[in-house]
C-alpha cells in the first residue's frame, strides 16, 4: 500500500486528509510540523509522498523542502499553500517539490495530483529494472484521437505556442505533458500554472516578477513564474480566466520573448515554451474569453474529443483503470460481464476519461471479483444522484453568495476553476 506524510499543524484538518487518503486504499501518517516531519523520514524513507504545508512552528514547509532535499533528493513533494499565493509555492517548486494545491483543498484536484505522482513513481521503478526513459502514457485507440496524439507529437518538436481544447475530464495537462515529454525541453521544469488560481491583481507581478520596492509589500525580489520556467514549458491552465488586459502583456512576452517585471526599466529575455489550456469551445473562447490577437500567436491548436465521441476508448480506459488500481490494493483485476460495457457506452460520461477512472476506482473498491449488469446501473444511479445533490448545492451556495463566485467556491470548499467547471458541467447559468 502506497503511504504518505501530511505534514500541517493544523491536526484536524490533517485527519479529515488521513480519513480521504485511507478511502483511495492510500495510507497516511500525520506530523504537526518540520521538525517532526523530518524525523519520520529519516525513521521512514519508505513514504512515496510528503504533503505539506508551509506556515508550521518549529520548522516550516520550505526549511522542510531544503533538509529532505538534502538527504533525499528524489523525494516526491507536494506543497499545500494559502489560495492564490502562487510565488511561494513557485518557489517550492524551484526547491524541489513536485507539484503543490491551493487552500481550500478541492479534492478532485488533489487526488488527481497524489495519483499521478504515484504512477510516475511507479513507471520509475520500472524504468530502472529495464534501463529505459520514462514516458508520459496516454491510452486511446479510437481513430480520431490517434491523430490528435500524431499532431501531438508533431508540434512538440517545434517551439510554437500550443493551445489545448477540452471539456473538463478529456486530459489536457496529461497532453500538455505529453508534449513536454516528447520535446527537447523534457529535462528542463515543466510548470502547471492555473490562472483561475491567481487573484487578478496579482497576475502581472506573478507571472513576470518585481523588484523590492515596486509597490507596497514587494519586500523583496521575485523573479516571477516566466523565469521560474527558463528552458522549460509553462503550461497556462484555463487561459480564459485570465484577465483581457494581462493577456495583451502575455501576448508580449511570447512575440519577444522578453518580459518587463515591475519596477525594472529595462526588459529581460525569456526562453519558455507556452502551452495553454482552456474547457471551453473555441466560438466561445473568441465570443470575449480570449484576445484574437493572442489566439492567432498558437499556432498550433488541438482539441481532446470529449469520451462520448471516442466510445471506442471505453473499453480499454476501462480494462486499465481496473488493472491500475488493483495493483495499487493488491488484489486480482475484477472480470465483468459483457454488459458492463454495453452500459458504459451508452453512458453520456458528462465527467470524461477522469469520471470513467472515478468508476473504475469503485468497482475495484466495492466489486473485487467481478461485476456485472446490475451493479454497473446501481453505482451510475449513485453517481447521477450524488450529481443532482451536488448542483443544487452549488445553486443555493451561490444564490447565498449573491451571485459572488469566489466566496462561493471557498464555501463550497472547492477552487474558482472546478467551481466554473462544475457551473459548465451542471448547464448553470448565473
Amino acid at each position: 500500500m502506497d503511504k504518505i506524510l501530511i505534514v500541517d499543524d493544523d491536526i484536524v484538518f490533517a485527519e479529515t486528509l488521513k480519513k480521504l487518503f485511507l478511502r483511495k486504499n492510500i495510507s497516511a501518517e500525520i506530523a504537526t510540523n518540520g521538525k517532526e516531519a523530518l524525523k519520520k523520514i529519516k525513521e521512514n524513507p519508505e513514504y512515496s509522498i510528503i504533503l505539506t504545508d508551509l506556515v508550521m512552528p518549529e520548522m516550516g514547509g520550505m526549511s522542510l523542502i531544503d533538509e529532505i532535499k538534502k538527504i533525499f533528493p528524489e523525494k516526491e513533494i507536494v506543497v499545500m499553500t494559502g489560495y492564490g499565493d502562487i510565488k511561494t509555492a513557485v518557489e517550492a517548486m524551484k526547491k524541489g517539490a513536485s507539484d503543490f494545491i491551493t487552500k481550500p483543498i478541492d479534492k478532485e484536484e488533489l487526488f488527481n495530483i497524489i495519483f499521478r505522482i504515484l504512477k510516475k513513481e511507479k513507471i520509475e521503478k520500472e524504468i530502472k529494472k529495464e534501463g529505459g526513459k520514462e514516458k508520459v502514457e496516454i491510452i486511446g485507440h479510437n481513430i480520431k484521437f490517434k491523430r490528435l496524439l500524431e499532431k501531438a507529437k508533431i508540434a512538440a518538436k517545434t517551439d510554437f505556442p500550443i493551445l489545448i481544447l477540452g471539456e473538463s475530464g478529456t486530459g489536457k495537462e496529461l497532453l500538455a505533458r505529453y508534449i513536454h515529454e516528447n520535446s527537447n525541453r523534457r529535462e528542463k521544469i515543466f510548470l502547471p500554472i492555473n490562472c483561475s488560481a491567481i487573484p487578478s491583481e496579482l497576475i502581472e507581478s506573478e507571472l513576470f516578477g518585481y523588484k523590492k520596492g515596486a509597490f507596497t509589500g514587494a519586500i523583496k525580489d521575485y523573479e516571477g513564474i516566466f523565469k521560474a520556467a527558463e528552458g522549460g514549458t509553462l503550461l497556462l491552465d484555463e487561459i480564459s480566466e485570465m484577465p483581457l488586459n494581462s493577456q495583451a502583456k502575455l501576448l508580449r512576452a511570447i512575440e519577444t520573448k522578453k518580459i518587463k517585471p515591475l519596477g525594472y526599466t529595462n526588459e529581460i529575455d525569456v526562453d519558455v515554451r507556452i502551452i495553454a489550456t482552456s474547457n471551453l469551445s473555441l466560438r466561445e473562447l473568441l465570443a470575449g474569453k480570449l484576445r484574437q490577437d493572442l489566439y492567432y500567436r498558437f499556432v498550433i491548436i488541438i482539441e481532446i474529443p470529449p469520451l462520448r465521441e471516442r466510445k471506442d476508448d471505453i473499453k480499454i480506459l476501462f480494462d486499465y483503470f481496473l488493472e491500475k488500481y488493483s495493483k495499487n490494493m493488491g488484489i486480482n483485476k475484477p472480470s465483468y460481464d459483457n454488459k458492463v460495457i454495453e452500459i458504459l457506452e451508452s453512458y453520456s460520461f458528462p465527467g470524461n476519461v477522469r469520471e470513467l477512472e472515478n468508476i473504475s476506482q469503485r468497482v475495484v473498491t466495492f466489486f473485487k471479483e467481478k461485476i456485472g449488469e446490475d451493479e454497473i446501473l446501481s453505482l451510475l444511479r449513485e453517481i447521477e444522484e450524488a450529481r443532482e445533490l451536488e448542483k443544487e448545492k452549488i445553486i443555493k451556495t451561490i444564490n447565498e453568495c449573491e451571485g459572488n463566485k469566489k466566496r462561493a467556491a471557498e464555501i463550497l470548499g472547492i477552487s474558482r476553476a472546478t467551481l466554473y467547471r462544475k457551473l459548465k458541467e451542471f448547464n448553470i447559468e448565473m
